[in-house]
């Protein structure tokens, strides 16, 4: 007699069980992708809803060149690194990519800051603001055109920082070399609002809640151009002995901002390393695997504002 095998059919508890098996795991696996790499999650939004103030019409398009640095910028944006949620302390950094005002080393400097800030629940703000070329400004020009972003990013995030769990009195400004030249520049050169503005973002304020400069920069001078003011936010400095050797910018130039700050009783603290150069501030992630002492940064901020009145 010919015998059959049994089909065995899986009961539909079986089946709901074993989805929620699948499902769990892919769970697991984007959480860790999201960990890893949480660039590939960033949300992008315009500064402005339609074309920006000053807009450069019929411009080249923009480039992103295969090392992660941008150019050609005439639309400027933030891009969110937010936490996950059950990680987030309200704090966010602003990041200002540096590149001469000619480009932006987002990898270098937005999305590997991103990487270390993010896992100790800050969010990081990346600000695409705009350059040259294609824009044909005089270094005035092109610091005046980037504080318009600069402002506009602070009143951004906390316009709509509640959404992304972010505290409105938490929000500072960081910048790497011309990106730190913006941040200073915003920190002299911030306002309350305009109470009366059509825009509600308008209304805000651009005052950030602290700034950063990481080999502050402004066309290898030594002296500072920026002229602060008694409310100026509290301002932390990064820089090496041996920037300004081989291009960058001499150490005299954070160490008057320092002294500028001082005399106004403004907090400030500046960390000084003698190794990092121009990039003493990278946080490349070797360099943060391996202890390089400049890649500490981030911690020694979040130490210091910790110590800073009404923290």
């Amino acid at each position: 007699m010919k015998t059959t095998a049994a089909l065995t059919v899986p009961s539909l508890e079986t089946s709901r069980e074993n989805r929620c098996v699948v499902n769990r795991r892919h769970a697991m696996r984007f959480l860790l992708l999201f960990s890893l790499c949480p660039s590939l999650f960033a949300q992008v939004i315009p500064l402005w809803p339609d074309k920006p103030p000053q807009f450069l019409e019929n411009p080249p398009a923009e480039v992103r060149e295969e090392r992660g640095t941008i150019r050609n910028v005439t639309v400027p944006s933030i891009t969110l690194f937010l936490p996950a949620a059950d990680k987030r302390n309200g704090m966010a950094v602003i990041v200002c990519a540096g590149g001469g005002y000619g480009g932006l080393d987002w990898k270098t400097h937005v999305e590997y800051a991103a990487d270390v800030f993010n896992p100790k629940g800050v969010a990081v703000i990346g600000l695409k603001y705009r350059l040259r070329p294609p824009h044909k400004l005089d270094n005035a020009g092109i610091q005046a055109l980037t504080l318009m972003d600069a402002k506009r990013a602070v009143r951004l995030v906390r316009h709509r920082a509640s959404e992304w769990g972010i505290n409105p009195a938490q929000i500072g400004i960081a910048g790497y070399s011309a990106g730190g030249n913006l941040a200073m520049n915003l920190a002299a050169n911030f306002d309350a609002g305009d109470p009366m503005a059509a825009d509600p973002i308008d209304r805000e304020s651009s005052r950030p809640d602290f700034a950063v400069g990481l080999a502050t920069w402004h066309w290898r001078q030594k002296e500072s151009p920026f002229v602060f003011k008694k409310d100026s936010p509290p301002v932390y400095l990064v820089h090496a002995t041996n920037d300004g050797i081989n291009g960058g910018t001499p150490i005299e130039m954070p160490k008057a901002i320092k002294a500028d700050l001082e005399k106004l009783g403004v907090p400030v603290r500046m960390d000084i390393f003698d190794e990092g150069a121009h990039g003493v501030g990278n946080l490349i992630p070797q360099r943060v695997k391996n202890g390089f002492p400049p890649a500490k940064w981030p911690d020694l901020l979040l130490e210091w504002l910790r110590t800073l009145p009404g923290r």
